[in-house]
């Protein structure tokens, strides 16, 4: 198996670059062809395609080498700060520590082969740039020769024989210099893929590194917050764990996603997969929370579940409704089963604009796999954390879709910006302490946000619940309906008749 050590030895060795020369023949020729060979230039064709070809390739070349250069002078650092962090831990002990230490060893590891292969890859960009930089150059000194012999073909003779000799002498040394540059473009053309092929080779040895890498750090993120944090007693280090976690919940591996096989469903997870096969169509508000229920019920803290109905409205428009399952792990012990857990809920309050979590990556892929095109209408609903990933992709920017309604249930969504033009049904239990976790607490909404706070008698705990919230949303339209003669505002959009049904599931 090929090595990124043996291809940094082979980019740095030079036989790559075929015995091209590094330097031109030691003067700017190519400044001079603009005054001197541009005659030259329309009647010699291959000389003309090759200065055309080669003309801004050195500045290119170098522009990438300079970063390679940029990237491996951060790398030959890193080694040694990981070398100084592991040696802090010297004086600590204890299954975590020994757990930091090993996988301190796996970066020190690493980032010792990023630093020699882009070390070698910037020393073999910069090595090419100046074999193209020298090649033009003798491209160019071939099109001054010849100008010096067009000059003279050109120049005044009245003897026959003598114009007769000069133009027999201009095409030997046209084709002299044609025939010795052609030779050096296909080598240089030769070296340059040579070092393409070098490069493809060590691309995915990188991939492979840069995963592990990753993998690596997101092992260590838990473990060192909670170290930074022990200082602040039991609470910190259950601070620092769970901060650490949703970091990590970014960088680890994204999962498979899969269509869910009723037949692997027991008890009431398969009791749940029958009462979403019941849904024909969507008629309020309500039933919307309803799937949230289901949705839920079907993965429980084994398993993530994202349903996805295509539906025709009222209007005859066909959309997608996709509903989020809400935190079912909390992770009490190891960190498996399902996405959507303690972690991915704090690390998607965090709203990171440039990393998506594991969870996230899930439901697009199911969105895909469920066939909704780029830029299809969709309807996002969820309830607690659903909510939550439902605003956060409705407020995304680079969501792949059109986001045309979002219904929420028992979920603090105030922090995130939805665009205007999408209306945003939130509806909260007065006594439910969860939609006042981002810290808005019933302030003011965004004109495209109808929060729903809906009084009762319900403790806290009995709040906080789906089937409860269900009940809650279809007495209030029930309520609206008689108050104002007619159901809430813009509720076509929310619904219509169910003409596909798919369901995902997804697991750590």
């Amino acid at each position: 198996m090929t090595t990124a050590s043996a291809i940094s030895a082979e980019l740095a060795g030079g036989s790559w670059t075929r015995g091209v020369p590094t330097n031109g023949p030691g003067s700017d020729y190519c400044a001079q062809i603009p005054s001197i060979a541009g005659v030259v230039l329309q009647f010699i064709e291959p000389l003309r395609e090759w200065f055309d070809a080669l003309a801004g390739d050195p500045v290119a070349t170098a522009s990438v080498a300079a970063t390679w250069e940029d990237a491996s002078r951060l790398l030959i650092g890193i080694p040694d700060i990981v070398q100084q962090a592991r040696s802090s831990l010297d004086e600590l002990d204890g299954r975590t520590v020994r757990a930091l230490r090993e996988r301190h060893e796996d970066l020190q590891r690493i980032a010792l082969d990023a630093s020699e292969w882009t070390s070698a890859a910037a020393a073999a960009l910069r090595l090419a740039s100046r074999l193209v930089d020298a090649t033009r150059s003798y491209v160019c000194d071939a099109l001054i020769q010849l100008a010096k012999f067009a000059d003279e073909l050109f120049s005044f003779a009245v003897n026959p024989f003598v114009i007769s000799e000069r133009v027999e002498d201009f095409a030997r040394g046209a084709y002299d210099l044609i025939d010795a540059t052609g030779r050096l473009v296909t080598d240089l053309v030769e070296a340059l893929f040579a070092l393409d092929s070098l490069l493809q080779r060590l691309l995915p040895i990188v991939d492979e590194g840069l995963g592990e890498l990753r993998r690596i750090v997101a092992h260590i993120l838990p473990m060192a917050n909670a170290l930074i944090t022990a200082p602040f007693g039991p609470v910190g280090v259950g601070v620092g764990l769970v901060l650490g976690g949703a970091a990590q919940n970014f960088l680890q591996d994204s999962t498979d996603v899969e269509e869910l096989d009723p037949h692997a469903l027991h008890g009431d997870e398969r009791l749940a997969w029958d009462e979403s096969q019941k849904v024909t169509h969507l008629s309020s508000l309500s039933d919307l929370v309803s799937v949230n229920g289901t949705t839920d019920a079907m993965g429980t803290a084994d398993a993530t579940v994202i349903d996805v109905k295509k539906i025709r409205g009222a209007d005859g428009v066909e959309r997608w409704v996709v509903s989020l399952p809400s935190t079912q792990d909390w992770q009490w012990s190891s960190d498996s089963g399902a996405l959507n857990d303690r972690d991915s809920n704090v690390a998607l309050m965090a709203d990171n604009p440039l990393l998506r979590t594991a969870y996230e990556r899930a439901v697009l892929e199911a969105m895909n796999d469920a066939g909704i095109p780029p830029g299809g209408d969709v309807v996002l609903t969820g309830f607690s954390q659903g909510g939550i990933m439902a605003a956060n992709l409705a407020a995304d920017p680079a969501f792949p879709y059109n986001t045309v309604g979002v219904v929420t249930n028992g979920s603090p969504i105030d922090s995130f910006v939805i665009p205007s033009r999408v209306p945003v049904y939130a509806f909260q239990h007065v006594t439910d302490i969860v939609p006042a976790l981002d810290g808005n607490v019933y302030d003011a909404t965004a004109p495209n946000v109808t929060r729903v706070v809906m009084q009762g008698s319900l403790s806290p705990l009995a709040a906080h619940n789906n089937q409860a919230y269900a009940d809650s949303v279809a007495a209030w339209e029930k309520q609206y309906a008689e108050t104002h003669g007619g159901p809430p505002p813009g509720l076509d959009v929310f619904t219509g008749e169910v003409l596909d049904h798919s369901i995902y599931t997804t697991r750590e």
